[in-house]
């Protein structure tokens, strides 16, 4: 960078300063949650005798991702209360403990893993001299990639066990001896409350100790993991004390961008609505107005994004590009196929998002490296399976903390399913967001998918797109059910981390199933009417609808 672009980004760290340049549009960015270095790290390598290596870190890092369509690497070092890294600023995993650690194999999640893990991994790596951020800088430096360092702003993994459990290798000592920092009334008991300034002030320490001590291109401050910043009914109110920390993080980076001669990228993931981020204590609106952003990321494993322009109508002055969050599972599926990802990559892609970001994908070797190119080109997404699955609302188990921390997304505020039938109220209607334009030859078919609970003998539904009838135009439920969806066959070395190890996922289920004439659908939202004309005798619970998924072969 040449001297007036060195003065350019001094006086952007000053108050005041001009309106930077438009942020690069990325295409595709893969958020690693860490996964690959902590506990399932070695659970991942059978016939490995230690902690991991540089090697086997960088494999299981890389492996799902290069030569694909990816071209920034987010990654999460912990939960960002305990950091799986060697920090002048935060404990190592089980430090506040003294290097006590659970008996239990299945302390993480439920799946069988040794929770020392989580500090012998990292700490090997930096003690032989590759601290994990600057391995993964060096490595994305290596292919091309974008590097960002993903901090979660309020992570609660720390308290999904009962307060009082211990050892508790995530719970810091910050948060053991200072239970003032902590939100009250919530279901997670660990959330920390951003209207203390020593929180505030102790996060922007973590942010800013990763760009003084490594060259990161940016940095994702993730206000989804999670949403539980203050007191509930004062999130609105307090949103003042989260745009006092963004203007401190931007103000800090930019004068350390300055000092290094290149910008430094800030991304903010948020909910995936205006009002929801408004609702939050999330003040997009002066985020952006403030230059205090670079590039938004929106939402929680979207299906479709049609309200995307409530973002771009807040750019006055500089545009930023959107990323919305695409998940690997969900709706019903603990493993989402490939038809179903490139059916929501494709809607998102046509609702007018600049690129797409991917979260918890837990990818283990390259089985996925195809779909990861094909969900970063809609053009080659045109000419493919897709199935287009509708939101399905987050039910909370009766034995867990419920819903705090899933406040602000569609699959607590707009789920589409699970809804009942009955004969007294007449049709239910749902929309089925689909991308594809049948003027490009595809698809060649379509199938609607309904699943259904509490279904008697005798009872009969009739199914409507728009106002044509699909046949048969009254369907008897208890003679019609038929197997759908899918099985997924992995090859060895490849699968889920943090998924039991298998090589074959049954996704299969029982459903109704109804051709769709294609001369009945169009690109957009396409109008679905769900009739039940009888309900069969003997049941206590109406007829439940669970899932509505549209299969389109290409």
């Amino acid at each position: 960078m040449g001297v007036g672009g060195l003065v350019q980004l001094a006086h952007a760290a000053d108050e005041g300063a001009p309106r930077r340049s438009a942020p690069r549009k990325r295409r595709l960015l893969f958020n690693w949650d860490g996964s690959a270095i902590h506990t399932w790290g070695r659970t991942l390598l059978p016939d490995s005798k230690g902690p991991l290596t540089r090697e086997q870190f960088t494999s299981l890092v890389f492996t799902p991702i290069e030569n694909t369509g990816v071209d920034t690497l987010l990654f999460s070092f912990g939960s960002g209360n305990v950091a799986e890294y060697q920090s002048n600023v935060l404990e190592w995993p089980g430090e506040a403990d003294r290097f006590e650690f659970p008996a239990s194999k299945s302390w993480h999640g439920g799946v069988d893993v040794d929770p020392k893990d989580q500090y012998l991994n990292p700490k090997s790596l930096a003690d032989a001299g590759h601290n994990p951020p600057g391995v993964i800088v060096e490595e994305c430096r290596k292919r091309g990639l974008g590097a960002f360092v993903s901090v979660r702003m309020n992570d609660i993994h720390d308290g999904q066990h009962p307060k009082g459990t211990l050892p508790n290798p995530e719970l810091p000592t910050f948060k053991r001896v200072n239970p003032d920092w902590l939100v009250d009334d919530l279901d997670w008991w660990t959330a920390l409350n951003f209207e203390h300034p020593r929180v505030r002030a102790l996060k922007l320490k973590v942010i800013e100790e990763f760009f003084d001590r490594w060259d990161f291109d940016g940095v994702e401050l993730d206000w989804l993991r999670h949403t539980l910043y203050f007191r509930r009914g004062t999130e609105r109110e307090s949103g003042k004390y989260l745009t006092a920390f963004m203007r401190d993080v931007r103000k800090s980076l930019q004068a350390k961008a300055a000092k290094r001669g290149r910008p430094i990228e800030v991304a903010v993931r948020i909910p995936e609505r205006v009002p929801w981020c408004q609702e939050g204590g999330f003040e997009i609106d002066k985020w952006i107005s403030e230059d205090l952003v670079d590039m938004l990321i929106l939402g929680q494993g979207l299906t479709e994004l049609p309200t995307l322009d409530e973002f771009r109508q807040l750019m006055k002055a500089r545009e930023l590009p959107i990323y919305p969050s695409l998940y690997c599972y969900g709706n019903s599926y603990r493993i989402s196929p490939d038809e179903v990802i490139r059916g929501s990559a494709a809607n998102l892609w046509k609702d007018g998002a600049d690129g797409l970001y991917t979260f918890n994908w837990f990818c283990h070797g390259a089985w996925r490296k195809q779909l990861l190119n094909e969900i970063a080109d809609p053009m080659v997404l045109r000419n493919l399976d897709k199935n287009y699955t509708l939101v399905r609302g987050f039910e909370a188990v009766p034995t867990a903390p419920g819903a705090d921390f899933v406040r602000y997304n569609t699959t607590i505020k707009e789920a589409s399913v699970p809804f009942f039938l009955s004969e007294a109220e007449g049709p239910h209607d749902v929309y089925v967001p689909m991308a594809d334009d049948l003027k490009t030859g595809a698809p060649k078919s379509a199938e609607l998918w309904i699943a259904m609970d509490y279904s008697q003998p005798g009872d009969r539904l009739t199914v409507l797109i728009g106002d044509t009838r699909l046949e048969p135009v009254e369907v008897d439920l208890a003679s019609s059910w038929q197997t759908v969806g899918y099985q997924l066959n992995l090859l060895p070395g490849n699968g889920m981390i943090s998924f039991p190890p298998t090589q074959s996922y049954d996704l299969r289920f029982k459903a109704i199933s109804f051709q769709v004439p294609l001369k009945a659908l169009k690109p957009g939202r396409n109008k679905f009417s769900l009739l039940l004309n009888k309900r069969g005798p003997g049941s206590d619970k109406p007829l439940r609808v669970n899932r509505i998924e549209l299969y389109c072969r290409a």
